[in-house]
């Protein structure tokens, strides 16, 4: 069969059109490294650390980008046993974690301070569920927290923005960096943003403290708005495992039969031997296990029970 001229055309074309796709796709990749902040629907989980003792000029501050959004966060909340671990030495991360330890002189490494957060204010102005955000806080009861003042959490979206353009962060996928108390933009320092001497409280929008030292597992929640107004309370969800199903996450695991009296938070901590940190939920004992277990087969065997009278 003699060939058109014209016959490869459409291949040839269609192919052209591929790798210049993917040639744009990979100059832009670096804008897909960023940290994603209050207005993308579904923050980048963000870790900062601020050193002890600062001040307006001295101090240092990091922030590491963890590569979950929350929504994949919120997904391992009530899983017993979960655990996730980061290296804040990889790669990615450059030398951050080594400026970081280096300029508190070691000798006050412990006193550091981290924190967790992930934002999300795209549909502030709706007020049902328009303002979502995750944060560390070692309490065992979330304090008073309005919709007004957790919609206004949106403003920490200025520090994102400032360090997205700092460190590893627009050319590795999950990036870090660190920025001195003096460093302008002011906003890139966590405590230039968040307040110097006033607490780590989200611009003291809350009375709960964000950030704790190293050598303190932290607590994590979830909190969204609710209707029907800026006055109504918040909505506060511990993130943790429900050991005596009481449909609280407790410190002590009341009513629950098991030895310890452990807590069912999930909690956030930092190894400093080996420079990571890790989310972990706790897992029941097995005397627990037993006692859900044989929940469980009750329960199914009701249910069985039910549906033979049935038929």
């Amino acid at each position: 069969m003699k060939l058109k001229p014209n016959h490869f055309k459409g291949p040839i074309q269609m192919k052209l059109k591929l790798a210049a796709l993917a040639t744009m796709m990979a100059v832009s990749a670096p804008s897909f490294a960023l940290i994603e902040g209050a207005t993308s629907g579904n923050g980048s989980l963000l870790l900062n650390f601020i050193t002890p003792g600062a001040t307006s000029t001295n101090g240092m501050s990091a922030a590491f980008d963890l590569g979950v959004n929350l929504n994949d966060v919120l997904a391992w909340n009530g899983i017993a046993g979960f655990t996730q671990t980061w290296s804040l030495t990889a790669a990615n991360y450059g030398s951050a974690w080594s400026d970081l330890l280096g300029f508190s002189s070691n000798d006050n490494d412990a006193d550091i301070q981290f924190n967790v957060i992930a934002l999300d204010n795209t549909n502030k102005t709706t007020v049902n569920n328009g303002s979502r955000y995750l944060t560390t806080a070692d309490v065992a009861k979330y304090p008073s927290l309005n919709n007004g003042n957790l919609s206004a959490f949106d403003q920490m979206d200025l520090y994102v923005k400032a360090n997205n353009g700092l460190g590893t962060h627009p050319t590795e996928a999950n990036g870090a960096s660190t920025v001195m108390a003096g460093d302008l933009p002011l906003n890139s320092y966590f405590r230039g943003i968040n307040g110097v001497q006033q607490g780590d409280n989200w611009l003291t929008k809350t009375s709960a403290d964000t950030t704790k030292n190293l050598t303190t597992a932290q607590n994590f929640w979830f909190l969204e708005t609710t209707l029907p107004g800026g006055s109504a309370q918040a909505s506060k969800t511990a993130f943790g495992f429900d050991i005596d199903g009481d449909g609280l996450i407790e410190m002590d695991n009341n009513g629950a039969a098991v030895t310890g009296g452990f807590s069912e938070f999930s909690e956030w901590s930092v190894n400093m031997a080996d420079g990571t940190i890790t989310f972990a939920t706790p897992v029941p004992e097995a005397e627990t296990y037993a006692m859900m277990l044989a929940g469980l087969g009750l329960i199914g065997f009701l249910g069985r029970r039910c549906r033979n009278r049935a038929a």
